[in-house]
């Protein structure tokens, strides 16, 4: 660790942790108990070499042990480690200085080349971190001052994950801090609560908390399970619109970056939403959040920035997730050019930079979060993604993507998804090309609150649209909730989706669809009378045998799954696509960063 970071040390904690695993008597004096330090064998039973290079009974410090790896990434590793003494577990983020990875990645890549270079990097770090704690029995890392890493740290590109982190910690829904430990000169360890049930992705695949009802006595019931989700929608937007208002901007959400604590077992109190009072909409949000069944927390702010705007030509986050924008240059784009007027964002000169057409226009950072709550809501609604990639190029596998976009298809996600056309409604409006058009954090919550996600109501969806009454939609809901339920396909519990897309032509594609016509693009209308509505749903779904959709049960363990599908609005055609097992997301997605 360089000299200039020196005054982050927490001064006050030398080499021993004050109050840290101790144990407090009944005259409030402070007694540290007794415990047994287990020294691992760094060979097995049969003298071999612990090949994997794993830390299990390794100790951090005097009183942190480590238990088992979480995870590993390109940058670093996660271990699950405990308190000796007061048997607190922790989630131990242990990043390598930078300097050091680069060396030891040179020093590989002229003897390997560029060949497997993630895989390889986690190699590095995992033999770096076990030699270190190999031949250091008792480390002793120094505690930084989390204080002066929130206020100054962004100075040291190092901290600046950690610094934009501890700026939003205190939320209920982001991951809390509670310590960072140097290794000079080596690595920083980050100490997190430990989330046992792991990420999101995990419980909406293997889990299946949105859809599974095996362990609970009584089933959850349509609206159950939609509370349920609601409670995940709303805990990740409340999470988004807390790092917002401090100036945070995560950049990077997907289910891999949300941790989860559920409860199967826990049955809610009965919820009325018989407001005729005219209560506001946020007490019957605040009986939707609920901690005891679903708790979420967001995590890595590896890609954050502190920035209300983002260059053009940046490409970041992780590619099923990502805006258009990020992963298009808007300014140098020739169709979007044609659909939005580039003029409305801000052009900013910055010292000792070229200024170009690729890199003078700056668009809004949030919109890129709010995108990315788009596709998470399908997630957790459906158990699959949209398409691999919001990307015009040609070679990307996304026609599903480009026939919302361009051909003005918005029926496609409720051709392809398990979903009520209200809820395909909200999903354009997140689902904007223009960052500017895109739904506000606040709309958004309100919306969530009021859809139902799989079922029709016209006379419902009109006085939302066109009132905003709340009584009078919750009559129609009210109304609606009696009615017998409707048959809808069982979630498939896969991200069923075509692959990840591993390589780009370019971060900022200046690919061109000449060939594509964008005269009807968008339709900026969102309050229209009944009439209106009623005119725009028939263009919206179309003439029934002219759109047929033709839709295949796919049998297995997951139910029944539709496949991909997306209507050509030119030649009045549907292609159907059976999603392969190679289509099954079954790896999390691996963030990108290009600016």
């Amino acid at each position: 660790m360089t000299l200039d970071i020196l005054p982050i040390f927490d001064t006050h904690t030398k080499h021993h942790y004050v109050s840290s695993g101790a144990t407090s008597t009944t005259d409030n004096t402070t007694t540290f108990t007794s415990a047994t330090i287990y020294q691992p064998q760094t060979t097995t039973s049969s003298n071999k070499p612990n090949v994997n290079c794993l830390l299990n009974g390794y100790m951090l410090n005097h009183e942190l042990r480590f238990i088992r790896k979480i995870g590993a990434g390109t940058y670093g590793l996660i271990y699950l480690v405990e308190n000796i003494y007061t048997k607190q577990q922790f989630a131990a983020k242990m990043v390598l200085e930078q300097p050091l990875l680069k060396q030891k990645q040179q020093q590989q890549q002229s003897h390997h080349g560029h060949k497997g270079e993630s895989s390889m990097n986690k190699q590095i770090i995992s033999q770096e971190f076990y030699q270190y704690f190999l031949n250091n029995s008792m480390p002793q890392p120094r505690n930084l001052d989390l204080n002066y890493l929130r206020d100054n740290g962004h100075d040291c590109p190092f901290l600046t994950e950690i610094s934009l982190h501890l700026k939003v910690h205190q939320h209920p829904n982001i991951a809390t801090i509670h310590q960072v430990l140097n290794i000079e000169d080596f690595a920083i360890i980050i100490l997190m609560d430990h989330f046992e049930q792991g990420d999101l992705f995990t419980n909406i695949i293997d889990r299946q908390i949105f859809t599974n009802n095996s362990h609970r006595k009584v089933p959850r019931t349509d609206f159950e399970t939609q509370l349920l989700m609601k409670n995940a929608m709303l805990q990740l937007i409340e999470a988004i619109e807390y790092c917002h208002e401090n100036n945070i901007y995560h950049c990077d959400l997907k289910p891999e970056n949300i941790m989860v604590r559920y409860n199967p077992y826990y049955v809610r109190p009965t919820i009325n939403n018989n407001n005729n009072n005219g209560e506001d909409d946020l007490c019957y949000a605040n009986s939707i959040i609920d901690y005891n069944e679903l708790h979420l927390v967001l995590i890595d702010f590896g890609l954050a920035m502190d920035s209300a705007t983002i260059c053009c030509n940046s490409c970041r986050g992780s590619s099923f997730y990502m805006a258009p924008e990020r992963t298009t240059n808007y300014n140098t784009h020739r169709l979007i050019n044609q659909l939005i007027d580039m003029n409305q964002y801000e052009s900013i000169e910055i010292n000792g930079t070229t200024v170009t057409k690729s890199n003078c226009k700056y668009l809004p950072t949030l919109a890129g979060d709010i995108w990315s709550l788009g596709v998470l809501f399908i997630n957790i609604t459906c158990s699959r993604n949209p398409w691999p990639i919001a990307s015009f190029d040609n070679n990307q596998n996304n026609e599903v993507f480009k026939n919302y976009m361009l051909n003005n298809n918005k029926a496609v996600l409720s051709k392809i998804l398990p979903i009520s056309s209200q809820f395909n409604r909200l999903l354009d409006r997140i689902f904007k090309l223009n960052p500017n058009d895109r739904i506000d954090l606040p709309t958004l919550y309100k919306e969530v609150i009021r859809c139902d996600f799989f079922k029709d109501d016209h006379y419902y969806y009109a006085q939302h649209q066109h009132h905003h009454n709340h009584n009078q939609i919750n009559n129609a809901y009210n109304h609606y909730q009696k009615q017998p339920n409707q048959a809808r396909p069982t979630a498939n519990q896969q991200l069923y989706t075509p692959p990840e897309t591993t390589t780009y032509n370019s971060y900022a594609s200046d690919m061109e669809e000449d060939e594509i016509s964008d005269d009807e693009f968008y339709s900026d209308e969102e309050d229209e009378d009944i009439e209106e509505y009623e005119e725009e749903e028939e263009e919206y779904f179309g003439n029934e045998q002219q759109q047929q959709q033709q839709v295949t049960t796919v049998n297995g363990n997951f139910g029944q799954v539709k496949g991909t599908c997306y209507y050509d609005t030119k030649t009045k055609t549907t292609t159907y696509i059976k999603p392969p097992a190679a289509y099954t997301l079954e790896t999390p997605s691996q963030s990108v960063e290009y600016c």
